[in-house]
């Protein structure tokens, strides 16, 4: 099976016509999110951090850090871009490969745009070919990648995916697109253990940055293996822990399905981890219904669709970020204040008094007999409030599971837009950008939205 080099040719023949008008608009609507995150992640202190670490490096400015009025090299662009991406966890997720692969893709498609002095429509095809790839290596590997080894699935498959973008926004050919690719597979890497720190967001960056240094190091004559994914001691193999891949899935999905539609893109209306969501939708439906008495609470039970603890690692969080990754902070939020948003998140939220009296009364648990099973089985939670007053409150929740934007609409993505930008672009510079992303599939230099987005 000659996966990697078939891939090559797929980047190297790939264009904006074979994919679906619903699929590019999921597409440029994901681009629109995601950069909304970057806007809003870029005033958080690892983007600081991130920010003198670049600094201090010498390197050409030939790619935009969002909303830092600055330029750098386009891998160290990739870094700082993706890992203010997904710094608040509020950038999208897909259903197939369970990451987040905007953080990533978008990071990388927009450096080496940027470098190359490529256009809006260019980035938005890259964008789309990486997916592809990202998707489609994806649905291959075992489920003990997903659930039992420890990775955290942006990372990896992210690299993949970013190599792959960037390489088609460079125009490398079709072997040397292999290589770039089999380069990005031995940069792989991501640890759950991580989640709740910086390390989790850098993940994003770190892959998006793979991807652009893979891109780069090849198209000046750097050589990697052409079956770097495939081979006995490859990817594939690798990050399935050995057991339950199959590789031949890769090249049968890629020219058969289209993974935006198939996938889908799923948006966030919560700045926390996506498995904190369903229960918390659940949680929002039982309050649409009536006020509930957070001192009236006796114990709340959540039934989830996946093994705990998985991504929500932290049951007595002490900080903001440990607090994404609760979901028992999530739901004592929701209950305290009535809303989750981006100011939930701060370490004096999370350690109030009231929270922190709720949070033990809340358990997480998968439903009974699923255990063991993969993760999203059910695409359900149920959250159940006992009141001491003997009165149990039920309410479940479910996962969209059809359609390329799931559970949001375009004007949803815009209003979302306009309030993380408002953090960072005054009011006219924002719609001016809104203006020029809606137009993405032109063929115009992607270099005034850059100007913009440097604030």
């Amino acid at each position: 099976m000659d996966i990697t080099s078939s891939i090559g040719q797929y980047l190297a023949n790939a264009a904006i016509e074979d994919f679906p008008p619903d699929a590019v608009e999921a597409a440029m609507g994901a681009i629109i999110d995601c950069l909304a995150c970057m806007l809003a992640g870029s005033r958080e202190e690892l983007a600081d951090i991130l920010h003198r670490y670049v600094a201090a490096e010498s390197s050409a400015p030939v790619a935009t850090v969002v909303g830092r009025g600055f330029r750098t090299s386009a891998a160290n662009a990739a870094l700082v871009n993706g890992a203010m991406a997904h710094a608040l966890d509020y950038d999208d997720i897909t259903q197939v490969t369970k990451t987040h692969p905007t953080a990533v893709l978008l990071p990388a498609a927009f450096a080496a745009a940027e470098a190359s002095g490529a256009s809006g429509r260019d980035m938005l095809l890259g964008y789309m070919a990486g997916f592809q790839v990202a998707c489609a290596v994806g649905e291959s590997l075992g489920e003990a990648y997903y659930d039992d080894l420890g990775w955290h699935p942006t990372g990896p498959l992210g690299a993949i995916g970013a190599a792959a973008a960037a390489t088609k926004l460079m125009g490398l050919a079709p072997g040397q697109a292999a290589m770039a690719i089999s380069m990005g597979a031995s940069q792989a890497s991501g640890l759950r253990q991580n989640f709740g720190t910086m390390t989790k967001p850098f993940h994003a960056g770190d892959a998006a940055r793979a991807g652009v240094v893979s891109a780069l190091l090849v198209r000046d004559g750097f050589t990697a293996s052409p079956d770097a994914l495939e081979g006995r001691f490859g990817f594939i193999r690798a990050f399935s822990g050995g057991r339950d891949f199959d590789a031949g899935q890769v090249m049968r999905n890629l020219e058969n399905k289209c993974y935006l539609v198939e996938s889908g893109i799923e948006v966030k209306k919560y700045p926390c981890c996506g498995s904190a969501h369903l229960a918390l939708d659940a949680t929002f439906d039982l309050l649409s219904q009536g006020s509930i008495d957070p001192d009236a609470v006796e114990r709340i039970e959540v039934m989830v669709d996946f093994d705990p603890p998985r991504s929500l690692i932290h049951s007595r969080p002490l900080s903001s970020l440990e607090g994404k990754f609760s979901m028992q902070y999530c739901l004592a939020a929701a209950l305290l204040d009535r809303r989750v948003g981006l100011d939930s998140f701060d370490d004096n939220q999370v350690l109030r008094p009231a929270a922190q009296s709720l949070i033990p009364r809340i358990d997480m648990r998968r439903f009974p007999g699923n255990e063991g099973k993969p993760s999203w089985t059910e695409g359900c939670n149920e959250v159940g409030v006992y009141l001491k007053d003997g009165t149990v409150l039920r309410q479940q929740a479910r996962r969209a599971s059809s359609g390329a934007l799931r559970g949001v609409t375009m004007d949803d993505i815009r209003a979302k837009f306009r309030d993380c930008a408002s953090l960072r672009l005054s009011e006219p510079t924002a719609a001016d950008v809104l203006t020029r992303l809606d137009s993405l599939e032109r063929p115009e230099p992607i270099a005034d939205l850059a100007s913009l987005l440097r604030c």
